[in-house]
């Protein structure tokens, strides 16, 4: 049986790391358990709900402080099965590389606007709108935002030739980034707040386009195309940016290299 959690963190947990949020704090916490051997690879993790209550903080704080761990292959989940640190075949070696037995993908962190130049296409980002407000519950807990801050987000379609070839909605903490600088380039309104995006963690998933974006990507209502969601995250694992884009299906590919190496 895993000792009282607030051993595994550490007492002073919360008095760590200045004035981080609650959320990263634990997250650091977490990293040194790991690291250190209290947490122990292929042991189960308890639910969100024990740790929440032995820690007498909010599930959704343990659930932002346990993401990026999650996206770093650190922690493993299941649907209905919990968590586990990962074994020794997953887990990064101490210098934060996947060990030599576990395949990786080689990937690199970019733009849909530089993976279409890449392509050797002539892009243009147009912006369809611009906008400032509450975050959603799901954005609040992904960018581990607290009461009363805000998110930007930018709507903007990627063209080729003069044609919409992706829309992209990208979700920014409002406080820490330079609006105008976002709307050229979120990437580097973020490297200019000390926040610069190093990884994400994306997601892939077919869809049939709705009204609005079929209209804005010049096809008919329910054309098949890709929807990929993207969460990126500073070096130090705070998430910093949420993308969603609609790509067209007739323009868009998806290569990644894997090596065991």
């Amino acid at each position: 049986m895993m000792e009282p959690f607030t051993r595994v963190v550490g007492q002073d947990w919360r008095a760590r790391g200045g004035d981080a949020p609650l959320c990263r704090r634990l997250e650091a916490a977490l990293r040194i358990a790991i690291s250190s051997g209290r947490l122990v690879a292929g042991v189960p993790l308890p639910s969100e709900r024990a740790i929440a209550a032995g820690l007498s903080i909010s599930r959704i704080t343990v659930r932002q402080a346990m993401a990026p761990l999650v996206a770093e292959g650190l922690v493993t989940t299941r649907p209905g099965g919990g968590s586990t640190v990962a074994g020794a075949g997953t887990a990064p070696k101490e210098d934060g590389r996947p060990s030599e037995s576990a395949p990786r993908r080689q990937t690199v962190l970019r733009s849909h606007a530089d993976e279409l130049m890449e392509k050797g296409e002539a892009v243009e980002t147009r912006l369809v709108d611009r906008l400032t407000g509450p975050p959603s519950a799901p954005e609040a807990m992904t960018l581990g935002l607290g009461p009363g801050e805000r998110v930007l987000r930018l709507y903007r379609l990627h063209c080729v030739d003069g044609h919409p070839r992706i829309l992209e909605l990208t979700t920014l903490p409002a406080m820490v980034v330079d609006m105008e600088t976002a709307t050229a380039s979120p990437a580097a309104a973020l490297a200019d707040a000390g926040l610069p995006a190093m990884r994400g963690v994306e997601r892939f998933r077919a869809v049939a386009l709705g009204a609005v974006e079929a209209g804005l990507l010049e096809l008919p209502e329910g054309t098949p195309a890709m929807r990929v969601e993207r969460v990126s995250y500073t070096s130090g694992g705070r998430a910093v940016e949420i993308s969603r884009a609609f790509c067209r299906g007739d323009g868009y590919e998806v290569v990644a290299a894997l090596s065991a190496e």
